[in-house]
C-alpha cells in the first residue's frame, strides 16, 4: 500500500521528520481494521526512508476516540465474533524477534522514534496506539481514558505487559482499573505523558522535538537505542549487555562517531542531517 492510497490518514515528511495524521475527524478518528493497516504501512515507509529520522503521529482534532462504535455494536450482536480485515501488511524489521512480532508492537520495532502528539480525546484503541509510541506529548486540554473496564474488556493488545514498563505497576493499575477520563496533567503525573503542551501547540512542539532528534542525534544511535529499549530489554541482562558491547564496538568505527567527535572537538553541535563527507574525509 502506497501513501497516496491512504484514506484514513495523511503522511508527510520534511527536514527529517515524518508526520502521520489520522484523518477521519467526522468519526473522531475512530479506529478500525483498515486504519490499523494504513498505520502500519505508514510506519513502514518511515522505517525504510533514509531521509526520515523521527515520526510524529497525531490526529485531526481528536487523537483517536477509540474503536469504531459501529464495529463494536456488530461484535456485541454477534456474541463476540469478529473477522479480521484481509490486507497485505509490511513485514517486521529483520532483527525483530518472533515473539515480539505482534501488530501493535510494530511502532516499537521500527528504527526511528515515534512521538505521539495527543489532542482532544484519546481513549480505548487510541490509548493503545499512543502507548505503543516511544514518547507522548499531550495538549493541556486533552482527555485520556483507557475505557476498557467500562466495556467489560481486559487490558487490550499487550497493555498489561507494556504499561507497567512505562509507568510502573501501581500507576498502570490506576490507568486501567478506572475508565474515567483524566487530564493530560494527571497522565503526566502518572508518567504516561512526557510533556504537557499549551492548547494548540502539541503538534508543533512534537515536531520541534523530533527535528531536534533528527539533527542532533545520530540515526544509527537512535536505531540501536530503540532496539535496546524495546527489544533487548525483553532479554536476560547478560544477553542485553553483550549486545550493547557489540553495538558500541561497531559504532566506534562509524562515520557518525567521527562526525560527533569532530563536532565535540570544535565545540559545535553535530548536524546529522547534513550530507555525509566522502569516505576519505570522514
Amino acid at each position: 500500500m502506497q501513501a497516496n492510497e491512504f484514506t484514513r490518514m495523511r503522511l508527510s515528511a520534511e527536514l527529517g521528520v515524518a508526520t502521520i495524521t489520522l484523518n477521519r475527524p467526522e468519526r473522531r478518528n475512530a479506529w478500525g481494521g483498515h486504519t490499523a493497516a494504513e498505520y502500519r504501512w505508514a510506519l513502514h515507509w518511515c522505517h525504510v526512508d533514509p531521509e526520515v529520522r523521527a515520526v510524529v503521529v497525531t490526529g485531526e482534532n481528536d487523537f483517536c476516540v477509540g474503536a469504531d462504535s459501529a464495529a463494536l455494536d456488530d461484535i456485541g450482536d454477534g456474541g463476540g465474533a469478529y473477522e479480521l480485515d484481509r490486507v497485505d501488511l509490511p513485514d517486521f524489521p529483520a532483527e525483530t524477534p518472533q515473539h515480539l512480532r505482534r501488530n501493535h508492537f510494530y511502532p516499537l520495532a521500527i528504527s526511528v522514534p515515534v512521538i505521539a502528539a495527543i489532542s482532544g480525546a484519546c481513549a480505548g484503541a487510541g490509548f493503545v496506539v499512543a502507548s505503543y509510541a516511544d514518547i507522548r506529548f499531550a495538549d493541556r486540554q486533552a482527555k485520556v481514558a483507557t475505557a476498557f473496564a467500562a466495556l467489560g474488556l481486559p487490558a487490550e493488545y499487550g497493555l498489561g505487559w507494556l504499561l507497567p514498563r512505562i509507568v510502573g505497576s501501581a500507576n498502570a493499575a490506576q490507568l486501567l482499573y478506572s475508565p474515567r477520563p483524566i487530564t493530560a496533567a494527571r497522565a503526566a503525573d502518572l508518567g504516561w505523558v512526557q510533556r504537557v503542551c499549551e492548547p494548540g501547540e502539541v503538534v508543533a512542539d512534537a515536531v520541534a522535538y523530533a527535528r531536534g532528534l533528527a539533527t542532533g542525534s545520530s540515526a544509527e544511535s537512535l536505531r540501536m537505542m530503540k532496539r535496546q529499549l524495546f527489544i533487548d530489554s525483553a532479554l536476560g541482562f547478560d544477553d542485553a549487555y553483550r549486545a550493547s558491547v557489540q553495538d558500541m564496538n561497531t559504532a566506534l568505527g562509524s562515520a557518525d562517531f567521527r562526525k560527533g567527535v569532530r563536532a565535540l572537538r570544535t565545540k559545535r553541535p553535530p548536524d546529522f542531517l547534513a550530507a555525509r563527507p566522502p569516505a576519505d574525509e570522514a
